[in-house]
């Protein structure tokens, strides 16, 4: 419950089922909407773009070097926006919020704050772009010429990522589907980012049941924590020897 309040940043004094936490609640949902609607067309216009350059030739250095301002353009629009408007529609304000009501909860409660904020950086990095880092981490950033040289850093290791995913994936197409990629360039492009985003897709249900685990881990007595941490060290130890059998053996 705390992690929902801190999420929404509802206040002490407000009422979780209210008219004006609905409000606040729908203005996120729909901020989120749009902003999810708006990257995936972004992607997908990245990979139609690499696509494109892969087939005139173009160096690897370029590749990046194109990626990394298509990233940082991409990257520092939505954060100002985001800025600009109080929206928090990239979640990372709100994340952030979150992680810091978990570190108020003891030894466990900092792991899974760590924890949480690694999940979202990572995932940002791969996919939602470096305005999400720099909303988890505004405050130690503090300047806003820190910003922009984390925006700066953060897009150039982005844009190695996206060179790479989509040269390799234009690579494999090539090789597969020859004929698909010289006649429908741009759709395999787009195709390649579909392909991604289920995978992410995925990735996100994982990270909810992740959550779903932590917000019931909290929800226990510390009995019932140590045992879930016990019984958790014990798989994890059974399933290394398994493996371990599997490839030795």
């Amino acid at each position: 419950m705390d992690g929902f309040r801190a999420f929404l940043d509802i206040k002490e004094e407000e009422e979780i089922v209210s008219a004006a936490v609905a409000k606040k609640a729908s203005f996120l949902a729909a901020g989120r909407a749009v902003f999810a609607f708006t990257d995936w067309i972004i992607a997908a216009g990245l990979g139609a773009f690499v696509f494109w350059m892969q087939s005139k030739n173009f160096s690897s250095v370029n590749v990046w070097l194109a990626t990394f301002l298509y990233d940082l353009v991409a990257s520092a629009a939505f954060f100002f926006l985001s800025d600009m408007t109080k929206c928090d529609f990239t979640f990372g304000q709100s994340f952030r919020r979150v992680a810091d009501s978990l570190s108020g909860n003891g030894f466990f409660g900092k792991i899974f704050a760590g924890m949480l904020l690694l999940g979202v950086s990572a995932k940002a990095i791969i996919w939602e772009g470096p305005e999400v880092i720099c909303f988890l981490f505004q405050k130690e950033l503090k300047s806003r010429r820190n910003i922009w040289l984390a925006l700066i850093v953060l897009s150039a290791l982005q844009g190695l990522f996206g060179a790479w995913l989509y040269s390799t994936g234009y690579e494999l197409w090539r090789a597969f589907a020859p004929k698909l990629v010289d006649s429908h360039l741009v759709l395999m492009g787009i195709a390649t980012f579909a392909i991604v985003a289920i995978i992410v897709a995925l990735a996100k249900k994982i990270v909810k049941l992740v959550t779903k685990a932590i917000r019931f881990f909290f929800e226990c007595s510390k009995k019932q924590q140590l045992m879930m941490v016990f019984q958790l060290a014990v798989f994890i130890f059974c399933t290394m020897l398994l493996l371990r059998k599997i490839i030795f053996t």
